[in-house]
């Protein structure tokens, strides 16, 4: 999307309106002051900068613009918050395709969503009739009544056509609801692909109805299948959603989330809820998706796999778990009883026994150990060597050394074979040995993060650049002396805003880059006195720090190649070096 768009979207919106609806906030000089909530803290760490139009916490380090508060308070994607905040500020979205939009205008979409709404609110209003009694039934002899009934919206479809007639006075035609997945023609006829089945509207974290799930509930029925489930469509897409993300996203509203827990079914979720696990959702059957992973990353960094029994150690379910580990999620699995789910579960042992089994949840790579010991023979000596070389496979992907090292030591406890030829296995080398035994401090971690680390030269000629401060001459090419591609890019950015005659508004590159990159940037505080005096000796000791980089690196050439041509290259460098060095001390 255009930065320029996104810069006068943010020039629109008032952030200390939209924080205040979910934060008290309270004026103290210059700045809003008010408590995280982003952590749970009692004093006010939470600063608002009404002028520069951003937010940071002093507690947690959270910063960002109007649109990333929206991204993380409503946990939705980036395109979805600039959609929010364009609404509220009468501002037509540029036409852009975003990665979920399947290539339908804005139009078509809201159309399908208000097909999708009428039909749920029509399907949920059956439920009560005189011909939703056997769907009625169904929910109570699972247990399912009054206000859960209510929560997930559960409905009723009568037959092939009911639902059909129905949409059809309201204005839509057989086409739209063939295309939203509600219908299907057969010949010359039109019928509803779910009749006969108890209704269970699919709702994504923006509130809207996208998909419907069908349980056939008449036991007598000729049909094979007992769920139905929409397929894709252009509002629809079963690997970005998750059924009850609308009530996670509810509930984070209200407060913080320690866990998702992820179940197969719409049953297994109703039930979790039921007995109070409240921030289950579904995977509705499939194999979990990178963006599935992301929507759980947007509510909580703990995630419990909750599968049934005799699914959980699938070679898919495997490859889903390793999914939402790469995303950066705590995963743990856990052990349901051979051909149980957790509804099962929770009906014949109670609330207390799935507590339990939260309580004694695996790590995933304990789980994966455990499942593969399950496949070998370990009594037997060929057996336990094909289990101890698939082990390390597992231990050998571990990230963290600390982690290794501990399944390495729980092998060679169940194998007997000794730390170095299980070493050897995996590959390990005395060099990687010395590794386990030392984690990198957060400060050696933070310099591997490009743009995070800046003296306090380019911090202040960057810092300067971006806001815009009087004392700048664009004229002089600083691009060279940058040292991070986040800073070439900053410096870009205001040199074209620059000669459109404009100043660049700081709080954009919140969502340029990562806020760990430039928040030092965009929070800047110039002092009384830092003018062009201090600009100057700041990039003067920029192009010393260059300049003797690159005179060093030719030196090293020309003791290589003895190439000549290097050698008037370096005296040059030499020269411009004394040149740089005596006006700073003049300065």
């Amino acid at each position: 999307m255009d930065r320029e768009w996104i810069e006068q979207l943010l020039s629109r919106v008032d952030l200390v309106q939209i924080i205040s609806r979910y934060v008290p906030l309270k004026k103290k000089g210059r700045t809003y002051w008010g408590c995280c909530p982003f952590h749970h803290e009692k004093t006010p760490s939470f600063a608002v900068n009404e002028d520069k139009q951003f937010y940071h916490c002093f507690g947690c380090k959270e910063s960002g613009n109007a649109i990333t508060f929206i991204e993380k308070m409503e946990s939705v994607e980036f395109s979805d918050a600039v959609k929010m905040l364009a609404q509220e500020a009468g501002m037509e979205i540029p036409k852009f395709r975003s990665g979920n939009d399947n290539g339908i205008s804005r139009e078509k979409r809201e159309r399908l969503y208000s097909l999708m709404r009428a039909a749920a609110k029509h399907y949920h209003e059956n439920l009560s009739g005189p011909r939703g009694k056997n769907a009625r039934n169904y929910l109570d002899s699972r247990g399912i009544t009054g206000n859960l009934v209510t929560r997930f919206g559960f409905g009723a479809s009568y037959d092939g056509e009911e639902i059909i007639d129905f949409l059809l006075s309201q204005g839509y035609t057989r086409a739209e609801m063939k295309e939203a997945g509600l219908v299907e023609q057969r010949g010359a006829d039109w019928y509803d692909v779910f009749y006969g089945r108890l209704m269970i509207p699919i709702i994504n974290n923006m509130g809207e109805v996208v998909a419907f799930g069908g349980r056939l509930i008449d036991p007598s029925s000729h049909i094979p299948v007992k769920y139905r489930n929409s397929s894709n469509t252009p509002i629809f897409d079963k690997s970005r959603t998750l059924y009850a993300i609308n009530l996670l996203k509810r509930k984070k509203q209200r407060e913080k989330i320690d866990f998702v827990i992820v179940t197969e079914g719409y049953m297994d979720v109703v039930a979790l809820h039921k007995a109070g696990f409240d921030t289950a959702v579904a995977s509705m059957g499939t194999a979990l998706t990178y963006s599935q992973a992301k929507l759980i990353r947007n509510y909580s960094e703990n995630v419990f796999i909750s599968y049934d029994g005799d699914t959980a150690g699938k070679t898919a379910t495997l490859r889903g778990l390793d999914i939402l580990q790469s995303a950066g999620l705590n995963v743990k699995v856990v052990s349901l009883p051979e051909g149980l789910d957790p509804d099962d579960l929770i009906k014949t042992q109670g609330r207390d026994a799935y507590e339990k089994l939260l309580k004694e949840a695996q790590p995933l790579p304990a789980f994966k150990l455990n499942s593969l010991k399950k496949r070998f023979d370990i009594a037997s000596p060929d057996g336990k060597a094909a289990y101890a070389i698939e082990a390390v496979k597992v231990i050998k992907s571990l990230e963290n050394p600390v982690e290794r090292e501990e399944y390495l030591s729980i092998l060679h406890d169940t194998t007997g074979y000794s730390f170095d030829a299980l070493r050897k296995q995996a590959d390990i080398t005395p060099e990687s040995e010395n590794e386990v035994q030392r984690i990198p401090s957060r400060d050696e971690s933070a310099e591997k993060k490009p743009g995070t680390k800046r003296d306090k030269a380019e911090l202040f000629v960057i810092a300067s650049i971006a806001h815009g401060m009087p004392y700048v001459d664009f004229s002089e090419d600083v691009f060279t002396y940058l040292d991070s591609d986040t800073d070439r890019k900053i410096y870009q950015y205001a040199v074209e805003k620059y000669k459109q005659g404009e100043k660049m508004s700081v709080s954009v590159l919140y969502s340029m880059f990562d806020a760990s990159d430039v928040a030092e940037v965009v929070e800047y505080d110039f002092m009384e006195g830092d003018d062009r005096a201090k600009y100057e000796m700041c990039l003067a000791r920029m192009k010393i720090k260059y300049v003797t980089a690159e005179k060093t690196r030719l030196a090293k050439e020309y003791d290589e190649t003895k190439n000549v041509k290097l050698v008037l290259e370096i005296a040059r460098l030499d020269g411009l070096l004394k040149s740089l060095k005596n006006g700073g001390e003049n300065e």
